[in-house]
């Protein structure tokens, strides 16, 4: 029975795989004992991906709607269709939502299919808004816009710090190695209002209120230049700007950030002396659903470069991506900021060189992301959708007013019924492509299983769509597109489908002067010199409004969980979430917030108990849950309910997944 190597399709973690394969059919998973980063381990979702593989629920022929009900078509009549129609709508009003599970190659073509054949820059993904936040911040301090620390040398840490979220929920194999470093001697201390498993894990578990770790960092900065625990000549050799952040944070004032944030002077004091003192010291943030946002992330940047942990080995600053290819979407320009390689839309030069390879004139007008211009009514007409999950249908109204909905899918979901064109592509194992997670690690991921007849990989389709529009691509494989991206994007320049075949990955840059990868960044090889990222202090003020305070005491942040991770279609096709997911759902039918032990005593509340979750703008009813893990004041919620978006969160629920430092006042109403 032949078994076949792969990547996991679900995190940005990137685990390596066996697949077994029997009668053209995905049986079974076993995971890679010689993988570099999941070392013979799976989660839960990657134990089960073989269920998604082997699901019924596939879109096997193109389809057309007709009169209200889908038709099916051939591939040639889809592809006219869409064809004539996007003819009469002009590149300004087509909006393109990629997808960051698919390959490295089908989003460079999304990309250039979007710019240079539809001459539109309304080009993004939905998913992780926190990963475009991480990636302006990094480049704006070291110019790597990814994790700067090597996680195989992660278990001989001295020190790790994790700031906000729950990777033992978004990536629960590099929240392992946290554990494995940890068991092995490092100092492993977390920030997070909510006591998290990652919390709980750790000797130091400091819980700012909600919307306050900015201020927190900003405070350990200070105690670090105030007891001079800082390298003055790592400072002096590697950093442009040093002396004129540590002048500026003579604004923060200690005592400001302890009335702020809750935090104790001593706590405090105590973690940046544990900080100062390491010789190897890592700091790890999502960049999901909750992510930190970009002056926090900034903050977190500012301390670590103080304390000397930036450009050296054996440390480094983390962000960890939680959809699979998430990263590499980005590298590949699916993003209204960058083009491929993470050059600036603003760059005149970046453009003049896509245009001489592309050999065509590109539009510079600024685009927008596809939320935003769903949330315009007179924005867009055209709408192309890459599988996507179900959380877009939040803009459901505004999506049925649009002229043309295409959507590329391999599996039936609440939003294909909206489209008016179905493109079937196949899955990630039944064609070539490369996949990069969130260590820079690219990795290759072979056919291993024939698609049905009729459906063809998103390069091909889309290489057909720009045919009929005039443009004559010659691409003939994968590989050719990789080709292609490795003469357009610095860090894949030395990237080739003969060296990946015989590699676990390759972490970018990859190029001459790496030809096997660069394992973590180091400010001898910057080729520049560090910036401290100007973050501001707002002084006296407060993270909250304290007039709304009056009215909307509570401070609501939302989550996510293993079994309802990402509340998408593809957990709910896999046996084991979907059980968990069911179970949640028996006990709380229309969901749950929890509250604290003290807020509910005060309230008079109990366990189940319906209450009004009430906003300025819209209310939803929910069962209480009452935890040990949320502070008193905070309200959390999962919302793994499909109707909680339309009925609560939606006018909300965008700032809501931008950061976990947002947050959304609110108050508590018994009901009945």
């Amino acid at each position: 029975m032949p078994y076949y190597r792969g990547i996991c399709n679900f995190c940005g973690t990137g685990c390596g795989h066996l697949l077994r394969v029997e009668g053209n059919r995905v049986r079974g998973v076993y995971p890679l004992s010689g993988h570099p980063l999941s070392r013979g381990r799976l989660c839960v979702r990657g134990w089960h991906i073989h269920e998604l593989l082997q699901t019924e629920d596939r879109i096997n022929q193109p389809l057309i709607k007709d009169q209200g009900c889908f038709r099916q078509v051939s591939l040639e009549t889809a592809i006219d269709f869409v064809a004539r129609k996007i003819k009469n709508i002009s590149g300004r009003e087509v909006a393109f939502l990629g997808s960051p599970r698919a390959s490295n190659e089908e989003n460079y073509l999304l990309g250039k299919f979007a710019r240079s054949v539809i001459k539109t820059n309304n080009l993004s993904l939905s998913s992780d808004a926190g990963q475009e936040e991480s990636a302006r911040v990094l480049l704006e301090g070291c110019g790597w816009p990814a994790m700067t620390g090597s996680l195989a040398e992660l278990r001989q840490a001295d020190f790790i710090l994790v700031v906000g979220g729950d990777l033992t929920k978004q990536n629960p194999i590099i929240a392992s190695e946290i554990h494995y470093a940890h068991r092995a001697g490092a100092f492993l201390a977390t920030i997070s209002p909510r006591k998290t498993q990652m919390a709980r894990l750790s000797q130091v578990h400091l819980r700012p209120r909600p919307g306050t770790i900015f201020y927190l960092l900003q405070g350990l900065a200070r105690v670090l230049a105030d007891d001079r625990k800082i390298d003055l000549d790592y400072l002096s050799r590697f950093t442009a700007n040093s002396q004129s952040f540590i002048d500026g944070l003579k604004l923060v004032e200690i005592d400001k950030v302890v009335e702020i944030t809750g935090i104790e002077k001593e706590q405090i004091v105590r973690l940046a002396g544990q900080l100062a003192e390491s010789d190897s010291a890592y700091a790890f943030y999502p960049t999901g659903v909750q992510s930190l946002d970009s002056r926090t992330m900034a903050a977190l940047f500012n301390l670590f470069l103080l304390a000397g942990k930036i450009g050296r080995r054996g440390s480094g600053l983390n962000p960890v991506t939680g959809v699979s290819n998430l990263l590499g979407s980005y590298d590949l320009g699916v993003s209204p900021v960058f083009l491929p390689g993470y050059a600036a839309v603003t760059d005149e030069q970046a453009w003049e060189k896509l245009e001489n390879f592309w050999r065509v004139r590109l539009d510079r007008w600024p685009g927008r992301n596809v939320d935003a211009c769903l949330s315009d009514q007179e924005a867009i007409k055209a709408l192309f959708i890459v599988d996507h999950d179900e959380e877009i249908i939040r803009h459901v109204n505004r999506i049925n007013q649009l002229d043309l909905v295409v959507y590329f899918g391999a599996y039936h979901n609440s939003f294909a019924s909206l489209a008016d064109v179905i493109f079937p592509r196949t899955s990630y194992v039944e064609g070539d492509g490369t996949y990069t997670n969130s260590e820079r690690r690219v990795q290759l991921a072979q056919k291993k299983i024939d698609p049905p007849a009729g459906v063809r990989p998103l390069w091909e389709i889309l290489t057909a769509l720009a045919r009929a529009l005039g443009h004559n691509w010659n691409y003939h494989s994968a590989e050719d597109i990789m080709s292609e991206i490795s003469q357009l994007v610095p860090y894949y320049s030395g990237l080739t489908y003969e060296k990946l075949t015989t590699r676990l990955g390759l972490k970018w840059p990859c190029d001459d002067l790496h030809p096997e990868g660069t394992d973590c960044l180091l400010a001898e090889d910057a080729g520049r010199r560090f910036q401290f990222i100007p973050a501001g202090w707002p002084g006296q003020s407060l993270a909250y409004d304290q007039e709304i305070q009056k009215d909307f005491p509570f401070k609501l942040v939302v989550g996510r969980s293993n079994y309802f991770w990402h509340q998408n279609s593809v957990m709910k096709r896999t046996f084991i979430p979907k059980r968990e997911y069911n179970a949640l759902l028996l006990l709380y039918p229309r969901g749950f917030v929890e509250i604290s032990e003290e807020d509910a005593r005060r309230l008079g509340l109990r366990e189940k108990q319906l209450v009004r979750v009430v906003a300025e703008s819209a209310e939803v009813r929910l069962a209480v849950r009452i935890s040990r893990d949320i502070l008193s004041g905070m309200l959390y919620i999962p919302y793994f309910i499909d109707e909680m978006i339309p009925e609560f969160l939606h006018r909300q629920v965008v700032d809501l997944e931008k950061n976990e430092e947002f947050f959304l006042p609110v108050r508590l109403e018994k009901v009945g």
